[in-house]
């Protein structure tokens, strides 16, 4: 609708006024700010705010309140009768009570000129810079992220939503100011038209409409010009139903399954810690806060696919500094959060989420959260992927300590997801147990610490040895016993990798021969080549760091 003018439109405005009067203000996506221009037309949107008790006042004509580049912060003076003249400074450049949404910034042609969005309706949501993609985003209470401002060369755009609230908790009304022009090659006795001049007040629309022959200076080829100028004031929504505090809405909690009934249906009950009983006497009837919720392995596939977002830690989740939740993720079969941690610790919106993935309780929570969360002891975890990764930074710390180098590189800000993500596939997928595979020896061999463990090698280190046939050279200098194994172990697991980042061949058959590969599931044999990854960090810490 904006980018028209390189085509002839309709001189009479029709198809603008039809969409001023039933979508301006009231679509998706607000346009705030526009500037178009082309042989046939311009047009010109923009925007301010407007004290809700000045809005009769503002509709009184249809002029704009504010121009393009007013509104900027500023000084006026006053002089009064035989009185000094007295200076005063004024934040949007007078006390008129109409305030700036949209910033034209002019640098007189030495920057480039661009628009930037009223910091305090940033500031008032919180809003994020998407450098990459030139826009605003809003981080909710989950963590996800929704675009509030997108802004382009010419144009600039508002969620409606997040505009209204700001309105609202303003007290202020949203003026949209509108300037159209169109050309035409033909006269007004070609177009069987006479001038025209007419102004127009309905309801929150003020516009005047103008068509004439303006004369050859003004655009020698296309003697007629038509305008259509005016504004729109839009309402904020009331504060009682804005959601911002301290109007927020009720939280909705969900009901999760916590056992079965005598006919083997679920029985369900609220996460809401206030109807939950306690150790105290609360609600003696309701069902205990640390009620044991169980639910499918693969609700934390979600997590794991942003590491950028999400951690996934022993009996941790948490997302950013937004919010974390203790899990038992070291069952074997289930994931256990309990019933009131469901309710205070997730936001709604994540609540959802999980009770997709609720089952009926089976079995016990596992030995490693009964001991932490019952008997208050701490707890190696027992999980092969997070005894792996807690026994890999302790072994890190050790090893550092004494050799004052580290064995494994630190993976890079590009690669350090490998460690995040790693895990014990959730599914039999032959591509999930490729990821891991690749993860795995991003940690374990690609991050061999190559430069210095040549360094302590005193024999001859044939050329174009890499870090396996390195670190098997040391241990033999050594005299480490049984650290062939260990070497066969990191082998293998490069060959297993060789076959995830390339085309399956020999390579990867001599490693999924070595792990057994086809024989079991792949979550079964990736857990097993874990527990061997962790074998071989016990083994280099038994021989060289006790």
């Amino acid at each position: 609708m904006y980018k028209q003018n390189n085509i002839p439109g309709d001189i009479l405005f029709r198809d603008w006024m039809d969409y001023i009067q039933k979508k301006v203000g009231q679509e998706q996506w607000v346009t705030v700010y526009c500037i178009n221009k082309g042989d046939w037309g311009e047009t010109y949107f923009f925007s301010a705010l407007i004290q809700n008790t000045m809005v009769e006042e503002a509709l009184n004509n249809e002029s704009w309140d504010l121009r393009m580049g007013n509104g900027m912060p500023g000084c006026t003076e006053y002089f009064g009768h035989e009185v000094e003249s007295q200076i005063t400074y004024h934040r949007f450049g007078n006390d008129d009570g109409i305030e700036p949404l949209i910033h034209c910034r002019e640098f007189h042609g030495i920057k480039k000129n661009y628009v930037e969005v009223s910091e305090e309706f940033r500031l008032f949501h919180n809003l994020y810079y998407d450098k990459s993609f030139n826009k605003f985003v809003k981080i909710n209470k989950s963590g996800a992220e929704e675009d509030y401002i997108l802004i382009e060369e010419d144009r600039v755009q508002i969620k409606l939503k997040p505009l209204k609230q700001f309105l609202a908790i303003k007290e202020m009304h949203l003026a949209i100011y509108f300037s159209i022009d169109r050309y035409s090659d033909k006269t007004l006795t070609n177009l069987g038209l006479s001038e025209i001049r007419k102004v127009v007040k309905e309801g929150n629309l003020h516009y005047f409409r103008y068509i004439d022959e303006p004369g050859v200076s003004y655009k020698d080829d296309k003697p007629t010009l038509s305008r259509l100028e005016g504004k729109k004031l839009i309402q904020g929504m009331p504060k009682e139903k804005s959601g911002i505090w301290p109007f927020e809405a009720e939280a909705d909690y969900e009901d999760f399954i916590i056992g079965i009934d005598g006919n083997g249906d679920p029985k369900l009950y609220t996460c809401n810690e206030d109807k939950l009983s306690n150790y105290f006497g609360k609600n003696p009837h309701a069902p205990h806060y640390l009620t044991p919720v169980y639910f499918r392995r693969d609700v934390l596939t979600k997590y794991y696919s942003k590491p950028e977002m999400y951690s996934v830690e022993d009996g941790y989740l948490s997302c950013g500094t937004l919010w974390g939740l203790q899990m038992d993720n070291n069952h074997g079969k289930y994931i256990i959060v309990f019933l009131g941690d469901l309710g205070r610790d997730l936001p709604a919106e994540e609540r959802g989420y999980w009770k997709s993935y609720n089952v009926p309780p089976e079995g016990t929570i596992s030995d490693v959260n009964w001991k932490r969360s019952f008997l208050a002891e701490f707890t190696n975890p027992e999980k092969a992927d997070l005894l792996f990764k807690h026994q890999f930074n302790i072994f890190q710390e050790k090893w550092s300590k004494k050799f004052g180098w580290l064995l494994f590189k630190p993976l890079s800000e590009d690669d350090e997801h490998n460690f995040k993500v790693l895990r014990v596939p959730v599914s039999n997928d032959q591509s999930e147990f490729d990821q891991q595979s690749m993860a795995l020896t991003k940690v374990l061999v690609d991050s061999l610490n190559e430069e210095e463990i040549q360094a302590q090698i005193l024999g001859e280190v044939p050329k174009n040895s890499k870090g396996i046939n390195k670190l098997s050279l040391w241990f033999q200098e050594m005299g480490l016993i049984g650290s062939e194994e260990h070497i066969k172990f990191l082998r293998s697991l490069q060959d297993l990798r060789n076959g995830a980042g390339h085309r399956k061949g020999k390579d990867y058959q001599r490693g999924a021969t070595y792990f057994h590969l086809g024989e079991r599931p792949f979550a079964i044999v990736f857990e097993d080549v874990l527990k061997q990854a962790t074998e071989f960090l016990e083994y280099l810490d038994q021989q060289l760091l006790t």
